[in-house]
């Protein structure tokens, strides 16, 4: 039997913050609604389960077929085995799942900076900045998308950490596995194995061992390609051509609909290429961009004077690794005039290389001869401190709407960031707003008409007694409620203000409304 005790001695701080961190989520994760992708996700997981164990081919027809099922395969074999039929039941169970996901690469992440930096604080410091990233934090319960797929590059980057470090097979094997599950999750993970590439053909010019170092990249190659193929049973009647047909249809990705920037409605394909840095300007806390900045001021001066020191795998290596997982996609995407809405949600995989980069910054301050005096560490570790309390006292006044949030560079009077972004665009806010219907009006039959998806899809999340009380209409004349999330309508409505029954307001902006109209 393995003895956990020294490890959880020598990293008490990190599993005391994991411990609580999945205790404060398993009291809060009925407390999120459904998204609006959400049954979308689980229909691509249904689909392929059905392709492999019944034999039903509708998935080479079906629209999603090019998202892999690293995530949704996992989570219909679990809904299968426990046998939930309820649609509450499993999303409930979807979203305490994928959270928890969130939380233990949360905790890897930490491991991650500990092995990098072999400094406790700042793998606490960086830790935290993960949990506490208010977008994230909210969209890890119901995102099985974007946030799993940035959540798989944590433990890749600490196999890569580990594999160049020790150059051990076994190691490779493991970060071939770990990336082989980030391509099917989302394509674009691709993008490691690139990266992987080119410092092999550093560590081939410049570095001995070379027939080891090939070696191991072939081991790498082969567990990746063969994990991509083994678990996205889309590819394998044709994987080599099935492979290329999403490769292509994911990066020419197209979305015509409007986007609210800054109060005007824009086409998602002709957005200003300013729309990516200004969202993670705006919705990422302050001292974590300060850090950042500083971390990539570093970083860059230090490989213009020794850019040697980058070549070889070293800790310096994993830094530039960082910050051009960071950027290049940023700079892509740019380039390419990529279709990107719902705020910067398709680059969410970027985060964690940021945030490394982010640590390296705080690093370097505090070891840098300008901060030498305890005085000076002392008061930028309170700065961290009060950082993290106040982005904290945020998410907790906004809970469960975490999402809907944006640092002190945007104005918060009253119902400003509702008529400049859009607030709840996954609409999970329908699901406060219908319980709140229903516990206030005992009527055995509930006619309410609803602005999109979203609150059709919430019915879902009622209690069985209450759902069944629950009709949607399609029209303010059948209807006894209508409820909004804002979405494409950011503007107020014409109902009487006496007839609002319910509003969810975060940071001084309606997200969700509620009118009785009979």
């Amino acid at each position: 039997m393995i003895n956990v005790f020294p490890f959880f001695k020598k990293h008490f701080a990190g599993c005391l913050i994991l411990i609580t961190s999945m205790a404060l989520g398993f009291i809060i994760f009925g407390n999120y609604g459904i998204a609006w992708d959400e049954p979308e996700q689980r229909e691509v997981g249904l689909k392929t389960f059905n392709y492999v164990f019944h034999g039903d081919t509708s998935l080479n027809e079906f629209k999603d077929r090019y998202y892999g099922v690293a995530v949704e395969l996992p989570l219909i074999f679990l809904e299968k085995t426990l046998r939930l039929e309820d649609p509450r039941a499993i999303y409930r169970m979807r979203h305490s799942v994928t959270h928890l996901f969130f939380l233990l690469c949360a905790f890897i992440f930490y491991l991650l900076i500990w092995v990098l930096f072999r400094n406790k604080p700042l793998a606490v410091a960086g830790y935290l900045m993960l949990l506490l990233s208010p977008r994230i934090y909210a969209q890890s319960f119901f995102n099985t998308k974007d946030i799993p797929f940035m959540c798989m590059f944590i433990p890749c980057f600490l196999a890569s950490v580990i594999a160049f470090r020790d150059k051990k097979i076994l190691n490779f094997i493991v970060f071939g596995i770990l990336s082989g599950l980030l391509i099917n999750i989302r394509i674009m993970g691709i993008m490691l194995p690139v990266f992987v590439t080119i410092m092999i053909l550093i560590d081939l010019i410049k570095g001995p061992l070379r027939k080891k170092t090939l070696v191991n990249y072939g081991v790498y190659i082969f567990f990746m390609v063969m994990v991509t193929f083994l678990t996205w049973p889309w590819l394998w009647k044709a994987p080599l051509a099935h492979f290329w047909e999403a490769f292509t249809c994911m990066s020419k990705y197209k979305w015509n609909g409007n986007i609210l920037v800054y109060g005007n409605y824009v086409r998602a394909s002709a957005i200003d290429w300013m729309y990516i840095p200004h969202w993670f300007g705006l919705t990422t806390p302050l001292l974590y961009l300060f850090f950042g900045t500083i971390g990539f001021g570093f970083l860059v001066t230090r490989f213009l004077r020794e850019p040697g020191v980058f070549l070889f795998p070293t800790n310096d290596r994993n830094y530039l690794l960082y910050l051009v997982s960071f950027l290049s996609p940023v700079i892509l995407v740019i380039l390419l005039h990529s279709t990107l809405y719902d705020g910067w949600r398709q680059m969410y995989f970027i985060y964690p290389a940021f945030l490394l980069v982010a640590i390296y910054g705080l690093s370097a301050l505090l070891n840098s001869k300008i901060f030498s005096g305890d005085m000076l560490r002392v008061a930028i570790f309170t700065l961290v401190l009060l950082s993290f309390t106040g982005t904290a006292s945020t998410m907790v006044k906004s809970h469960p709407f975490e999402d809907i949030y944006f640092n002190s560079l945007l104005s918060k009077k009253d119902q400003y960031l509702r008529k400049t972004f859009e607030l709840d665009y996954w609409g999970t806010s329908y699901k406060q707003a219908l319980e709140s219907i229903a516990a206030n009006d005992r009527s055995p039959v509930l006619n309410i008409k609803v602005a999109n998806d979203p609150g059709i899809s919430n019915v879902n999340m009622l209690k069985p007694e209450v759902r069944k009380r629950i009709r949607i209409v399609s029209t303010d004349s059948e209807a006894d409620y209508f409820i909004t999330n804002y979405r494409w309508h950011p503007m107020d409505y014409d109902y009487p203000k006496e007839k609002k029954v319910f509003q969810i307001l975060v940071q001084n902006s309606e997200i969700c409304t509620a009118w009785k109209l009979k």
